[in-house]
């Protein structure tokens, strides 16, 4: 598995599930100053589509991987299959 903290877009498959779809979709990383990531996968690829940074400080960010967000017409796909 590649390293999440090398990466835009980490694999999450080595993750947990919760969506309880029964498929790897979050991941949590540290980098060496101690701010934490949570990387999610919202379109059911195995990568990582956005990350939310919690630093020591308190603050919190969120960003997009360089992969471009699911559209609406992906998202409704992936829950009609899941129907």
């Amino acid at each position: 598995m590649r390293d999440p903290r090398d990466d835009a877009c980490p694999e999450v498959t080595a993750g947990f599930d919760t969506d309880d779809d029964g498929t790897p979709d979050s991941l949590f990383s540290e980098d060496d100053s101690g701010e934490l990531f949570l990387h999610t996968d919202l379109d059911g690829d195995g990568l990582a589509d956005r990350t939310l940074a919690l630093r020591a400080d308190g603050d919190i960010d969120a960003a997009p991987c360089d992969d471009d967000p699911p559209t609406l017409v992906e998202v409704l796909t992936r829950l009609l299959r899941w129907g």
